[in-house]
Order: C-alpha cells, then sequence, then structure tokens
C-alpha cells in the first residue's frame, strides 16, 4: 500500500487539513460527495482529544481493500480510506468507524481494564449462540468466547448464516450485526451508532459500551 501511495503522490493529489491533521485524497471521490464538508461536521462534533496523535487521512482506493473486504483501514496513525463511495454517510460511516479504532490505541485502560465491556460483549455472544442453536446449526467448532476477529466465525455468520438470518438473530442483542463479530468491532459499531444517530438504541441495547463512549467523549484530555 506504501509503494501505491507513493506513485500516486508523484501525480495530482488534492491536499486539505482537518484540524491539524493531514487528508491526501489520492484518488476524487464521486462528485456529489461533498467530502470538506464531512470532515468538518466530523471536527465539530468530536471533542479535541479524538484528534491526538492521529497524523493523517488517506483517501484512494488500493486492491488491499478488495483482499479484507473492507472500504477503510486504521494503521500507523493514519486512515485509509476507499475513495469508491456510493454515498456521504457511506463516506462519514468510514472515518468515524475508524476514529474508534484510533481511539482503542489512545484508551486502552479505559475502555478495556475493568473488564466490563468484555463481560457485555460475552453476554452478548452466549445470547446468539443460543438463538443460533435453537434455529438447528451445528455450532460446536465455533468459540463463542473469543473476542479478536476469527475469518471462519465470520464467514460462518455471512455465509453459512447469511445476512437475513444473522439480522434476525442479532436484533435487540447487537446494535447491527458486525458488532457480532469481535469485541473490536463489539466498540467501533458502537461508537459509530453513538455519533450517528442511534444513541438512545445504543443505551437501551448495551448500555455499557454506551457507558464507556460517553466517558470518552467527556475526557478532558489525553
Amino acid at each position: 500500500m506504501k509503494q501505491y501511495i507513493r506513485e500516486k503522490v508523484e501525480n495530482t493529489t488534492r491536499h486539505f487539513k482537518f484540524g491539524k491533521i493531514d487528508i491526501q485524497e489520492l484518488e476524487p471521490v464521486p462528485d456529489n460527495i461533498d467530502i470538506y464538508s464531512i470532515f468538518k461536521a466530523i471536527e465539530r462534533n468530536f471533542p479535541p482529544h479524538y484528534f491526538y496523535n492521529l497524523e493523517r487521512v488517506i483517501i484512494g482506493h488500493h486492491e488491499d481493500f478488495d483482499k479484507r473486504d473492507a472500504n477503510a483501514v486504521y494503521s500507523d496513525r493514519t486512515f485509509y480510506i476507499t475513495n469508491r463511495q456510493s454515498s456521504a454517510k457511506d463516506l462519514m460511516d468510514d472515518i468515524v468507524h475508524e476514529f474508534a479504532h484510533h481511539l482503542e490505541t489512545l484508551y486502552p485502560e479505559l475502555i478495556y481494564e475493568d473488564q466490563k465491556l468484555i463481560g457485555e460483549f460475552l453476554r452478548k455472544r452466549h445470547e446468539i449462540k443460543f438463538e443460533i442453536q435453537s434455529e438447528g446449526y451445528w455450532i460446536d467448532k465455533y468459540d463463542f468466547t473469543d473476542l479478536k476477529f476469527d475469518s471462519v466465525f465470520d464467514k460462518f455468520l455471512y455465509k453459512r448464516l447469511g445476512k437475513n438470518m444473522l439480522r434476525m438473530i442479532t436484533t435487540g442483542i447487537f446494535i447491527r450485526p458486525y458488532a457480532a463479530v469481535s469485541l473490536r468491532e463489539y466498540f467501533a459499531t458502537g461508537f459509530e451508532a453513538y455519533y450517528l444517530g442511534k444513541r438512545e438504541e445504543l443505551e437501551k441495547i448495551s448500555p455499557i459500551l454506551y457507558s464507556k463512549i460517553s466517558e470518552l467523549h467527556h475526557k478532558n484530555s489525553h
């Protein structure tokens, strides 16, 4: 990916600032998306300490996104985000989601150290395990207590169960199906919900997750 970026920078690249963070648009987003307004809206709504230690945002598509079946990646204090966005909402979702992963690197103790969020996540995993078994699926080979992302488990959820069944099973347990795939994505999808219009629903479904994000938001400084 770094070689790809170097090649693109040598061509025409649009630069602008997101607070003190450098934005590099290596490839343009669709004409109907006002990228500048999206970043300004996030800047207005996020507290200053969320931006600590974040260096840059790089926008452009790379084959690594296709390999990972992802639209964005957080690595080395940088957001890498595809320019192939369907709408302004999709781009906003990706940026906010990667902020969650950035905050995990800044405040791991606040988020995870007391084990409360882990406990809430595992209780929900136990609930969907029961629901999946009730639907007649054989699940003995899957570890529902594993906190990390597992591609085999992910494939089971999205390919074997399928999106419709997964949505039905997770409704009222997880804020959205993707929150079930790992602890980190549980946090990140909740973070999206908190800032993108589902705050009350998040508080009802995942009260510990809600309280963690609220505590992060109101933290005075790094």
